[in-house]
């Protein structure tokens, strides 16, 4: 099979539209997988309902679970914050009531107090809840409350993150991070490689498709004047 230069250019031209399209499916494949979409769609929480895994499960003993502050962003505008709301389950998943919770927080750094102090200790009622109120303090940073739960001599921690902003301008749950695929920046740079691919094939294909001129020397001759 002879390759003529316009057989050469329809192939570099296929390779070079091929390439551009697997490219583009690699790129979309890893950034789109089935748990990250799964994920997105499902519905968004808002405050005032557990957020996420935050049990600490003790064998045979009692456990945290956090209903209100999780995940959330006070305002340092008008010094407003969600305050922390737990319950005290024990291994049968029953309200404990009576236990004792204590809520604590760093001195220093991002952070709050609860009324004056950086710790408060309450007990839970007949649902096992328990709360304090908070307030944040006036530097902007992530930090966590610890939380600690104790009842006939059984102990069960755990945390709660939160963040001070100075941006917002009333406490609520934390917007949910921007996926980079949802800019417009990165679509135009994955669409100009695409472009990109396709303009060079369709050049080649044009230069392989230019008639060839081949000049080949004649014989030569020696006579009179015609």
């Amino acid at each position: 099979m002879v390759e003529t230069p316009a057989t050469l250019g329809l192939l570099w031209s296929i390779v070079l539209s091929r390439t551009s399209f697997l490219v583009f499916f690699l790129i979309f494949t890893l950034t789109f997988p089935p748990s990250a979409l799964a994920q997105e769609a499902a519905p968004q929480q808002s405050p005032g309902t557990p957020t996420g895994p935050v049990r600490r499960l003790q064998a045979g003993g009692i456990h945290i679970l956090v209903l209100e502050g999780q995940g959330v962003v006070n305002s340092l505008s008008n010094r407003t914050a969600i305050s922390p709301v737990v319950q005290v389950l024990n291994s049968a998943d029953q309200p404990v009531q009576g236990a004792i919770v204590t809520f604590e927080v760093a001195p220093a750094g991002p952070g709050g107090s609860f009324g004056n102090a950086p710790i408060a200790t309450v007990r839970t009622d007949s649902n096992g809840q328990a709360t304090a109120a908070f307030t944040p303090n006036s530097q902007a940073g992530p930090f966590s409350i610890k939380v600690t739960a104790t009842m006939a001599g059984q102990t069960s921690t755990t945390s709660i993150r939160q963040i001070n902003d100075s941006h917002v301008a009333e406490a609520g749950l934390a917007p949910p991070p921007k996926r980079w695929y949802k800019s417009p920046k990165w679509w135009a740079v994955i669409g100009a490689t695409a472009g990109g691919g396709i303009a060079a094939a369709t050049i080649l294909a044009k230069k392989a498709n230019t008639p060839t001129i081949t000049i080949s020397p004649g014989s030569p001759g020696i006579g009179g004047p015609r």
